[in-house]
């Protein structure tokens, strides 16, 4: 049976495309399978394949003190940033769609900046603030600043869609029928940008929750994230407990978006835009 040349460069567009979509999908879950594997080895080192099943690196994980106050720390740091920039990201979503700003272009720049800034910049400028204004001792303090201002452009990008797509009228309909704006907002607009927010806030806890670039340059003795210490860790620390840690918060992450699909679902994020 003979193709024409219009078949065969299909087959191999076609075959090509496959072959690159398996790469990256091999490329991006062959490190997590090795974390995995190597977090149930019975050896005292890390080494894949393992030798030996045992939960005994789990157990150490589970008992460390670090852990338990890194995760902590994380976790408060990342709600605290999280409702700041969504504050933050929806007021200034809503004045750049609804009122003309003045040097509106150089404003949306400056809020969008952290998407095309480098995070080691970032966090490199922030350090050098610190250090000028002698804040050093209010480390928790700076890392929810800092991590509000990097996860502030997931909160306003969705929500400035969102309004920019949505029915103004009706906004205005509910002033003219005696709302007071913030009734008009509460009731009218924020429902319906209501997905945009709640996609934003999720990447921006996911983000805050996992970055090391920018946290690593603003932690302090007592208040150090989860991703910095585990990278300590990993740097001195030769058992494989620090790979179980990881499957930890893999599987705290996969239940953790289970969740959202159970309840707003995940089709929130394809709204959003």
């Amino acid at each position: 049976m003979s193709y024409r040349p219009a078949d065969l460069m299909l087959r191999g567009w076609h075959l090509a495309v496959t072959c690159l979509v398996g790469f990256w999908v091999v490329f991006l879950l062959a490190p997590i399978v090795v974390a995995v594997a190597v977090s149930f080895t019975a050896t005292e080192y890390p080494v894949f394949p393992p030798q030996g099943i045992s939960l005994r690196w789990y157990a150490n994980a589970l008992s460390s003190s670090w852990f338990r106050e890194s995760l902590a720390v994380s976790a408060v740091v990342a709600l605290a940033a999280t409702t700041l920039s969504v504050l933050l990201g929806t007021s200034g979503a809503y004045v750049l769609s609804r009122r003309g700003v003045p040097g509106q272009r150089l404003l949306e720049f400056v809020l969008m900046s952290p998407l095309i800034i480098p995070s080691v910049a970032i966090g490199f400028a922030l350090f050098h603030l610190v250090v000028q204004f002698g804040l050093q001792k209010i480390s928790f303090i700076n890392l929810v600043i800092a991590h509000a201002v990097v996860t502030l452009p997931f909160i306003l990008r969705p929500v400035w869609a969102s309004l920019i797509g949505s029915n103004r009228s009706l906004e205005e309909a509910a002033l003219s029928l005696g709302a007071t704006p913030w009734e008009a907002f509460r009731h009218v607009t924020l429902p319906a940008v209501l997905p945009g927010v709640v996609a934003g806030a999720i990447i921006s806890f996911t983000f805050s929750f996992n970055d090391v670039t920018v946290a690593v340059f603003l932690v302090g003795p007592t208040t150090k994230t989860l991703p910095v210490e585990l990278m300590s860790q990993i740097e001195y620390t030769p058992d494989p407990t620090p790979a179980a840690i990881t499957a930890i918060i893999m599987a705290i992450t996969f239940i953790f978006f289970m969740v959202v699909e159970r309840t707003v679902g995940l089709k929130i994020f394809a709204r959003s835009e």
